[in-house]
């Protein structure tokens, strides 16, 4: 019973990510100090994601 409800679980958010990566591949411009560059809206949400991932991790080991 429980297999079977995370199982479905991962396929909705699966499909949900799938969505969201599917109506964010317009380009967009980012500005970063003195340059100017092109790149995916779902990249730049990454890497943000990723950034943000790594410095609570960092702030988090050196608060232990």
């Amino acid at each position: 019973m429980m297999k079977t409800i995370r199982f479905w679980l991962a396929v909705a958010l699966g499909a949900f990510l799938a969505l969201f990566a599917f109506q964010n591949m317009a380009t967009v411009e980012v500005d970063v100090l003195f340059w100017t560059f092109e790149s995916r809206r779902i990249v730049v949400i990454g890497l943000t994601l990723i950034t943000g991932i790594a410095i609570g991790w960092i702030m988090n080991s050196l608060t232990r």
